[in-house]
């Protein structure tokens, strides 16, 4: 398996963490924007977002190479698309392996205004009202007594949806230059004519069929 596949099998994380945004009580508002992922390695990733309850796609540039990922909350799937070789993976929720790096993870199955309802080994506090990148924001700060570590987030009120994420590894994902509205549809579907890899017998270390 290329870098280029492995970096999209790690951007799949990010995926179906936001994917559970559906969740909300306060229900999150189509949009689409710029995104930027810092790893915890340092690595820098910019890309596209877009977002339509309960679908999401992410098109993001990683070691020179674009992958795009199209999640979908409502079956907890997601498909890695990679354009130059025409060929894309599905990933199941909680589907993992080895070759998967440490990209940021923040939690939007939450109700933002009462972040620590349903998660008992966190603690929550509200810090005030911010503007990010134009948008005004709840900021929230997090701490999970089982990581030992601290997320601040800062959640657009319009949107209900957190635009900022800054956690203690280092990790951060923000998004920028934000226009409001659905995306069109025909982007949260695979292209035609692209091939699907088996993930399951790459991870295997056999060759997909």
């Amino acid at each position: 398996m290329t870098k280029f596949m492995r970096a999209g099998l790690g951007l799949v994380v990010l995926g179906l963490a936001v994917s559970a945004a559906h969740a909300w009580q306060m229900k999150p508002q189509p949009f689409s924007s710029e995104i930027a992922v810092t790893t915890k390695t340092g690595e820098k990733m910019p890309g596209k977002f877009y977002f339509s309850p309960p679908k999401l796609r992410m098109d993001m540039s990683s070691r020179g190479h674009d992958v795009s990922i199209i999640t979908d909350g409502k079956t907890q799937t997601s498909d890695i698309i990679m354009a130059e070789q025409h060929m894309y993976m599905e990933v199941q929720a909680g589907q993992s392996g080895p070759m998967l790096p440490n990209i940021p993870k923040f939690d939007t199955s939450i109700d933002p205004s009462n972040p620590c309802a349903t998660r008992p080994d966190v603690t929550c506090k509200k810090l005030g009202t911010e503007t990010v990148n134009g948008r005004t924001t709840d900021k929230w700060e997090f701490n999970d007594k089982k990581t030992n570590t601290t997320t601040t987030t800062w959640i657009d009120q319009k949107l209900a949806f957190p635009i900022k994420t800054l956690n203690s590894d280092g990790t951060s994902v923000e998004f920028s230059n934000i226009k409001e509205g659905a995306p069109a549809a025909a982007l949260f579907e695979v292209p035609a004519g692209y091939r699907k890899l088996d993930l399951g017998g790459m991870m295997g270390g056999t060759r997909p069929r």
